[in-house]
């Protein structure tokens, strides 16, 4: 949603059923990760076609987040 915050573990490798950032077209975005045999797909959260990405392109798992209400 827009206006949380994400911690990402730019260390830890993904697993299937995460969510992750990585960096596409020149933008960091959110996914989550679907393991396809050795691959891994990623699916993006807001809906639409899934791609794969290279280690490169990885920036992350992420390991917590935080809602901002607005008042």
């Amino acid at each position: 949603m827009e206006g949380d915050v994400l911690v990402v573990d730019e260390a830890r490798s993904f697993g299937h059923g995460d969510l992750v950032v990585a960096e596409v077209e020149g933008e960091y975005r959110l996914f989550k990760s679907h393991r396809v045999g050795s691959r891994c797909r990623l699916l993006p959260t807001n809906g639409g076609q899934g791609c794969f990405v290279t280690v490169q392109q990885f920036k992350g798992v992420v390991v917590r987040q935080a809602r901002c209400w607005a008042v």
